[in-house]
């Protein structure tokens, strides 16, 4: 019974070793070929990362096809990953943009870094691994794959841009979930004595102002973004991200959705000159009018679905232009 219930084993093992090969060897670029991502209109893509049932937060959003008259040929198609990344270049947030113009529909998909997918020689990582290793075009391939839709930009913002970023916004603020309580460092070696009050700028106290933090403002010779982003409660003085990775997610949004203000060459030149990215002014200039399109397309705030088949054919969907 011993010996046969080994060998069982070791049949089961070579079997499973063999259909996997089978797998990333032959159904995967099947099932990319099946993926017609000439659909758009735009250059194919190869495929090299399929995602894991891991899901990302947003908010989910209707389909809507829009109507025969309403759906334009020739309109522009502006999609890109946008991330902010940590010291290391991990990403700790990232988001799939998809603003068409043939459908008049805007797709706004965060991708969680816990997310995994497929590298090139078939192992299965989480985005905050795998990103890290790939530049803005290879990262622009791994999330077509995702997606099913052909992402064609890539932008990497790090903890350093943020100060720029928010130069670039009007009004640009972050919500904060509870008072953010700093010691100015300004007093690090004072010694205390007792009865008597500490100075009034010994505690920097930064909240929300009628629900919100106005970045730029200044306290005690500094931004509120600088305070903000230099806080440390981590005991042994490891890297802090959760307000860096709050203020950028809340930057992103308030990017596109300020139009009036955002929409011009010259904002997309220093806009590019900041991050690390594959998109070149000529091209951000020439889909200028599609990526301010925010108000005036119709938005899905969305989740990634829980598997990679939902994902496409769900994504593909909300863009509204691969039913024409």
């Amino acid at each position: 019974m011993s010996s046969a219930f080994r060998n069982f084993f070791i049949t089961f093992a070579v079997c499973l070793l063999v259909f996997g090969f089978v797998g990333l060897k032959f159904i995967y670029p099947w099932v990319s070929d099946i993926v017609n991502f000439s659909d758009m209109g735009t250059e194919e893509s190869t495929d090299v990362s399929t995602p894991s049932t891991e899901e990302s937060e947003g908010e989910e959003s209707t389909v809507t096809t829009p109507a025969d008259d309403e759906f334009d040929e020739n309109g522009d198609v502006f999609t890109a990953v946008i991330m902010c990344v940590d010291s290391k270049g991990a990403p700790l947030s990232s988001v799939f943009i998809d603003s068409n113009a043939k459908s008049k529909q805007f797709i706004y998909c965060p991708l969680a870094p816990t997310l995994k997918a497929y590298n090139e020689v078939g192992v299965l990582l989480p985005l905050n691994e795998l990103f890290v290793t790939m530049d803005p075009k290879s990262i622009c391939q791994s999330v077509t794959a995702m997606t099913g839709i052909e992402t064609k930009y890539c932008l990497s913002f790090t903890r350093e841009d943020m100060a720029e970023l928010v130069s670039l916004i009007p009004g640009a603020s972050v919500t904060l979930g509870e008072d953010i309580i700093i010691v100015n460092p300004l007093y690090a070696d004072y010694i205390p004595v007792f009865g008597q009050p500490y100075p009034d700028d010994y505690y920097i106290t930064i909240s929300n102002v009628d629900g919100k933090v106005l970045l730029g403002e200044e306290l005690s010779g500094k931004t509120k973004l600088e305070w903000l982003l230099e806080y440390n409660p981590s005991p042994n003085g490891a890297e802090y991200n959760a307000l860096y990775t709050l203020i950028a997610k809340s930057l992103l949004k308030q990017f596109f959705a300020n139009e009036d203000a955002m929409k011009s060459t010259e904002t997309m030149a220093r806009l590019l000159a900041m991050c690390d990215t594959n998109l070149t002014l000529d091209a951000a200039s020439g889909h200028l009018e599609t990526i301010f399109s925010y108000d005036n397309f119709r938005v899905h705030e969305t989740t990634y679905p829980s598997t990679w088949e939902s994902a496409i054919v769900k994504l593909r969907e909300l863009d509204g232009s691969y039913n024409k």
